[in-house]
Order: structure tokens, then C-alpha cells, then sequence
């Protein structure tokens, strides 16, 4: 989620911060649902449909453009690979502990494993950000707006959290363009609390969901004890 960069750009991390803030949001109703407290009605619902859309649309944004902040016009080796190892651990975690308490929508390719591979496929194209926006306009147009999408591991069981390499590649393609033409330095305005909130992404990424999960099931045993 987060590159390592010397430099803090406001807009980056705010745009980080608001995915994380609708991701809680997102997850709270789905564990509210899942007890049965509310009625969430994914995916028919298309409020609760875009959402998650939404969200990983601005996670993978904020990819391209970090990678391109930190690594142009050289690749850091180093620093790289210690942050797609930490994305990939924590995936590898995901899954495992999802196919244990979730067998049947066990997570095998969610959203830090999408991460962690877009990552790597967006490295070439760090110094050809024009062909970057070619390619990532072609990949999301022909998903979203033709529904042709290229194919991708699918296994038979529906997931809880399943984000294709295509189209989703698209956007952090699209984000090195933009990080190019210093769309995230733009100015704005310093909120300490975004700033801190997208700064630790990843560690709230990986954190919130137990965290509330686990305090509504302590409430969902309580009451029906």
C-alpha cells in the first residue's frame, strides 16, 4: 500500500487515508451483517457493490503513484523488495487464516495479493509513463466498459475478497501517469489524523478487520448466550 518515500505528500496520504476510512466503514457492515444485525444485501445492493470498488480503485492508484514517487528514476532493489515481502506475508496470512475459519469463501487472491503483484507488473513501466496510461486505460475500459476481461486464477468457491490482477493492474498503471505529471503534490491542506491514517495503511489494513470482527462476535455471544 505504502511506498517508502523521504518525502510525505499530503494528497497521497489523504487519498490513502480514504480508502482506509471507507474500508472500516465497508467491513463494518459486512461483520454486522454476517451476525445478522443488518441487511447489508451484497452484492444486489449497488451502494455495498460499488463500495469495495471503490476502495481497492483508490488503493492500487496510490500504488502506481507510489512506486513512482519512490523508485524513478531507479529501482531500490532493496527498499522494494522488503516492502513486497511484508505485502506478501501478510496475504499469505489472510489466506490461511481465512481457509481455516472461512472454508468456503476462503480469500486465495484478495486485495494485498493483487497489491503485491501489480506491484511487480507495474516496475517496467515506471519509465514509460505514457505507455503505463495507454495500458492501464485499455485493460480498465475493456473490463468496465465492454466487460471483456483477461483471464485471471479463479477457483470454484466464491471468496470473500477477490481482486483480479485484470483489470485491477489498470489502475496502478494509470497512477504511475499520474504521479508523472504531479498530480499527488498537488497542495492541499495538512489533517494530521488522515496523514497518520494513510501513513499506516497496511498495519490498519491488516489489523481492523479482527479487531471488529472480533468485537462483534464478543457482543453476538453475549446477547445470545
Amino acid at each position: 500500500m505504502n511506498q517508502d518515500i523521504k518525502v510525505r505528500y499530503h494528497l497521497l496520504d489523504q487519498i490513502r487515508a480514504l480508502a482506509v476510512i471507507l474500508m472500516i466503514i465497508f467491513h463494518f457492515a459486512y461483520d454486522l451483517s454476517f451476525f445478522g444485525y443488518y441487511d447489508m444485501n451484497y452484492p444486489t445492493n449497488p451502494y455495498w457493490y460499488a463500495l469495495p470498488r471503490i476502495i481497492v480503485f483508490l488503493f492500487l492508484i496510490c500504488v502506481g503513484m507510489g512506486l513512482y514517487e519512490a523508485h524513478s528514476p531507479t529501482i531500490k532493489v532493496k527498499k522494494f523488495t522488503k516492502r513486497f515481502l511484508l505485502i506478501v506475508m501478510w496475504a499469505i496470512v489472510i489466506s490461511i487464516s481465512t481457509y481455516f475459519l472461512f472454508p468456503e469463501r476462503w480469500i486465495y487472491f484478495g486485495t494485498l495479493h493483487c497489491i503485491a503483484l501489480a506491484s511487480v507488473a507495474s516496475l517496467p513501466f515506471l519509465r514509460f509513463p505514457k505507455i503505463s496510461l495507454l495500458l492501464g486505460s485499455v485493460l480498465v475500459i475493456s473490463d468496465f466498459v465492454f466487460g471483456y476481461r483477461l483471464p485471471w486464477i479463479e477457483l470454484d468457491h466464491k471468496a470473500m475478497d477477490y481482486i483480479p490482477l485484470f483489470p485491477w493492474l489498470g489502475f496502478a498503471l494509470i497512477g504511475i501517469f499520474m504521479a508523472k505529471i504531479g498530480f499527488h503534490k498537488l497542495k492541499v491542506p495538512s489533517i494530521p489524523a488522515l496523514q497518520w491514517l494513510g501513513t499506516h495503511a497496511l498495519a490498519i489494513y491488516v489489523l481492523h478487520q479482527p479487531i471488529l470482527f472480533g468485537l462483534i462476535y464478543l457482543i453476538y455471544k453475549i446477547q445470545y448466550r
